[in-house]
């Protein structure tokens, strides 16, 4: 029901050829169909004068929303390889767009299907990906005095800080894996000599980089 499931932290780009037909890929993570589509548009602006941006997404971490285009070249021949390799790569939330730069030769359709295929490959190597695990919200409110330094244990460990507030007090607000949750309480403890409040707000999934 909880299952991990992998996610960008940072796109990439890559670029590879076959009689001088050039095949550039750009890889983004995105969280909605509008940003995907923001994507391909900023794509098609920055290349317009290629012959094809083609492209394919995978949102949400049950991959329940996807769609891809072969913007012109043969029938499933650029957007379903594109959505192949990004499937087989189990990564949710991305959006890969393939611009082709005609060399003046055909391909046919293989050659054609392959050359989408690792040039989206290639891009999602450049990519950089985390696992999303399911754990635990949780909140420190503390004073300043110790703020600067649960800031720094906070950035420096497997968890992810979702929020700082400055107020009267610092409140943090982070996710981290269940099992982790009790050292940091306890260090986070140590740390302020018991002044700190730590609570748990409710489960969700986080970022795990390790």
């Amino acid at each position: 029901m909880n299952e991990p499931y992998k996610i960008l932290v940072s796109g990439g780009t890559a670029e590879t050829e076959l009689k001088k037909s050039r095949f550039i890929a750009h890889v983004f993570p995105v969280n909605t169909e509008e940003e995907a589509a923001g994507a391909v548009s900023s794509m098609k602006k920055k290349y317009y004068d290629a012959r094809h941006n083609c492209y394919a997404y995978i949102l949400g971490k049950d991959a329940d929303r996807v769609k891809f285009s072969d913007d012109g070249e043969p029938s499933q021949t650029a957007g379903l390889p594109i959505y192949n390799v990004l499937k087989e790569s189990g990564i949710r939330n991305a959006c890969v767009v393939v611009t082709r730069y005609f060399g003046g030769t055909l391909l046919g359709a293989g050659p054609l299907a392959r050359m989408y295929a690792e040039a989206t490959k290639l891009g999602l190597e450049a990519s950089e990906t985390a696992m999303m695990r399911y754990g635990i919200e949780f909140g420190i409110k503390t004073d300043y005095s110790d703020g600067e330094r649960i800031r720094r244990y906070l950035e420096g460990d497997n968890i992810e800080v979702v929020n700082i507030t400055y107020s009267d007090k610092m409140e943090f607000l982070a996710k981290t894996g269940f099992e982790a949750f009790e050292k940091i309480r306890e260090d986070i403890v140590s740390l302020s000599s018991s002044r700190a409040e730590i609570f748990k707000e409710k489960e969700a999934y986080f970022i795990d980089r390790n």
